[in-house]
């Protein structure tokens, strides 16, 4: 088959590769139709995680058919559509009893504060990820969902990180009717969060970037106002002052940590208590990404939201 893999820092070829085999009873064999490359993958490129290996394949977002399945497997079968989380979980430890599906202790034997992920290194198990033409899906009964025949494949791949993501980030800061909601960072995520912003109740949502591209599409499809920091001495200051000087009440940052590791300035933007900040490194942000696995499984139909009124607000409302 032919696959992205990796051959060190800034280094990335498509090559041929062996087609994963069935490993364990309750693995599935998944056809790739639809991957996506997350920002977080940059980190892996620029090797900037630890003990990435030379031949992995990246990609935790993908969805595609069921081409094969181990003899335990129950709730797939062959040429399903499927949407695959990030995360690689049993579904039946400790962790996964409380929904904290990314602290599965079953998945990795290389850390205890982490479980798995599709395609993120060794530290993450090691397992490869969804930017090929076939990937292994192990608890495929716990893992995969069936994509309903009227969702189409661009907007279920969506469900499997980006929109999940965005939601649970908007979902955090715990809005309340008619809050001033500012998100930082324009990207996919970013404009997720200030959609679902709209959802929650925020009476006014505002989308910070510095690229006009970016933020012409927050316009448009988050119906955001925006503001381009490069165009402003002081983002803060001026998001004060078309606040009426109070700040926002809920702050959005799609990555809250720079590349050298320290905390963003940008919690002067609210009135107090800092934003509600989500993002992707792993050191220091794992816990909110254990809990977006939660809410991925939640948009998928396992508690709070129902797969079908999550999906059917994917194609429609979000």
């Amino acid at each position: 088959m032919r696959a992205m893999v990796y051959r060190g820092p800034y280094r990335i070829r498509v090559e041929e590769k062996d087609r994963p085999p069935i490993e364990h009873p309750n693995d599935a064999i998944v056809r790739v139709t639809r991957a996506a490359i997350c920002g977080s993958d940059l980190h892996l490129y620029h090797g900037m995680m630890p003990d990435t290996r030379v031949g992995m394949t990246f990609g935790h977002e993908f969805i595609g058919a069921i081409d094969e399945v181990g003899p335990s497997v129950r709730n797939v079968k062959p040429n399903d559509r499927v949407m695959v989380p990030f995360n690689v979980f049993c579904g039946s430890c400790f962790y996964c009893a409380r929904g904290l599906f990314s602290n599965c202790h079953n998945v990795n034997p290389n850390a205890t504060a982490v479980g798995g992920i599709y395609g993120y290194s060794h530290t993450c198990g090691g397992y490869d990820g969804g930017q090929a033409e076939y990937v292994r899906v192990p608890f495929a009964d716990v893992g995969p969902s069936i994509i309903p025949e009227w969702l189409d494949d661009d907007d279920a791949v969506l469900l499997t990180d980006a929109l999940a993501t965005g939601y649970f980030g908007a979902q955090l800061g715990e809005i309340v009717e008619g809050d001033v909601v500012v998100v930082f960072g324009a990207g996919p995520v970013g404009l997720y969060a200030a959609k679902s912003a709209w959802l929650m109740g925020a009476g006014r949502v505002i989308v910070v970037d510095h690229l006009d591209y970016r933020l012409a599409k927050a316009a448009s499809f988050a119906h955001a106002e925006t503001c381009n920091f490069a165009e402003y001495d002081d983002i803060v200051v001026q998001l004060k002052k078309i606040t009426d000087h109070l700040g926002a009440d809920d702050v959005f940052q799609r990555d809250p940590v720079r590349r050298d590791g320290s905390q963003s300035d940008l919690d002067h933007a609210a009135p107090a208590g800092g934003p509600e900040g989500y993002g992707r490194y792993l050191e220091v942000v794992e816990t909110l990404r254990s809990r977006t696995s939660v809410m991925t499984n939640r948009l998928r139909g396992s508690v709070g939201m129902r797969r079908s009124e999550m999906v059917r607000s994917c194609s429609g409302t979000v």
